[in-house]
């Protein structure tokens, strides 16, 4: 849909809905387009479907950064603004023992629970062996790097990641371009946020918000 055919889409569902309630102005209905668009994208992450924001998807090149809190730790802090969500990563790496890399090459990251690090960090008690490095998102963006003592990063350019960025907002001249087929379901998210603002006793009714927070693969 254009942006037009979904504000106009909004207002038929929305007076479906709130029978003679308030009614919104075109540029509040944008508002409630954008925050929807913004939770429905969230929502694909959630379930890591990618198919239908894959306009969102960037590509990024970065250097990783020592010094971490624990041994053998690095970090990467994206520098796009617009990040929301982790897709993929890959490192650049040498390793000096089972199973060598020399010179240099890219290895698939391996994405694990924020809760779950301390099984991976290497100390007195535990040296593990991690072919594949370990990779968490930690505090304020900041994606968390765990590898073995074998292992040792390029230096620079070091660390690839796909990301989902923040979709651009919808205007009167600017359509959405999340996939069409989630079209649908942002307008009907709007609709229930929309259903909220007016109508706080709306929040037990609500359904499509609310599925997409408990159910988001529905």
């Amino acid at each position: 849909m254009t942006s037009a055919e979904m504000i106009a889409r909004f207002k038929v569902e929305y007076d479906i809905a709130n029978l003679e309630g308030p009614q919104y102005e075109d540029d509040e209905i944008l508002v409630l387009l954008n925050q929807a668009q913004v939770k429905v994208t969230m929502s694909e992450i959630s379930i890591r479907r990618w198919t239908y924001i894959s306009n969102v998807i960037e590509n990024g090149s970065y250097n990783t950064l020592a010094g971490g809190t624990f041994n053998y730790h690095r970090t990467v802090t994206p520098i796009a603004d617009d990040y929301i969500g982790y897709v993929s990563s890959k490192s650049k790496i040498t390793r000096a023992t089972y199973k060598i890399i020399n010179p240099a090459n890219w290895v698939d990251n391996i994405l694990i629970r924020k809760e779950d690090s301390g099984k991976y960090l290497s100390n007195s008690n535990n040296l593990p062996i991690l072919i594949n490095p370990r990779v968490y998102e930690d505090i304020n963006g900041t994606i968390a790097i765990i590898h073995d003592r074998n292992t040792t990063f390029s230096g620079a350019a070091d660390f690839m990641l796909e990301y989902v960025r923040r979709p651009v907002d919808i205007t009167t001249v600017v359509d959405c371009e999340i996939n069409q087929f989630l079209h649908e379901k942002i307008v009907n998210t709007a609709v229930d946020i929309g259903k909220k603002v007016f109508n706080p006793q709306e929040a037990g009714l609500s359904q499509q918000a609310d599925i997409l927070i408990n159910k988001p693969e529905v």
